[in-house]
């Protein structure tokens, strides 16, 4: 089994609208996460899901980091990854 492909979303969500969240050190978050999809050769039967979350300010940079990394792991097999 081979990974085809990666997907990557920056999901946000607007907390900072009503406050929800909120501390000391963050007085208007807006928590997302990055949400990530390894597509493989076995079809929507089989995929790896993960996310990252953050209080919403440098998730952009761990999209980047991900889309970045993408071509070390797409064509590749879990076992050539982990092995």
């Amino acid at each position: 089994m081979k990974i085809t492909g990666l997907s990557v979303v920056d999901v946000r969500f607007p907390t900072s609208l009503t406050l929800d969240g909120s501390d000391a050190m963050h007085t208007s978050p807006d928590y997302s996460a990055a949400y990530v999809v390894l597509h493989t050769d076995a079809g929507p039967e089989l995929e790896g899901h993960g996310l990252t979350f953050t209080n919403g300010r440098g998730t952009e940079v761990v999209v980047a980091a991900v889309r970045a990394f993408a071509p070390l792991v797409v064509g590749r097999t879990l076992e050539g990854i982990t092995g």
